[in-house]
């Protein structure tokens, strides 16, 4: 099952208006909506799903970094997250339900880990309350 997160928006971009800047657990983050019922507006606060666009090469690496974020990368929406790989279950800044990474990377399960993803997406499901 997918967790949901409250998330404050607080800025969309003016040329991709699908890309967004969020703040969530306390983290800014730069997404993408994959879905949206509603028109999303800047100081709205959403429930959202996130799940991560991962690369077809190579994008996961242990790291001795023991902090959960996510670092934007350039000025586009790839990034690294760092988290723990916690069996089906990537859990960083939010936790990321099965992406199969543990599957792929089973020698990294219960590791702290970096994975540069290109892009963070959301659906967004309700206004938060």
């Amino acid at each position: 099952m997918t967790r949901k997160y409250k998330a404050l928006v607080v800025g969309i971009d003016p040329v991709v208006e699908d890309a967004i800047d969020i703040v969530v657990e306390g983290f800014s983050v730069r997404c993408f909506v994959s879905y949206s019922p509603s028109k999303i507006e800047v100081g709205g606060t959403y429930e959202m799903e996130f799940e991560m666009l991962l690369p077809d090469e190579e994008c996961i690496s242990a790291t001795e970094c023991k902090k959960k974020q996510i670092e934007k990368l350039n000025n586009g929406l790839s990034c690294d997250i760092y988290g723990y790989l916690d069996g089906d279950v990537f859990r960083s800044v939010v936790d990321f339900a099965d992406q199969d990474i543990h599957y792929e990377y089973p020698h990294l399960n219960g590791h702290f880990v970096k994975v540069s993803a290109d892009r963070i997406d959301v659906s967004v499901c309700s206004i938060a309350n």
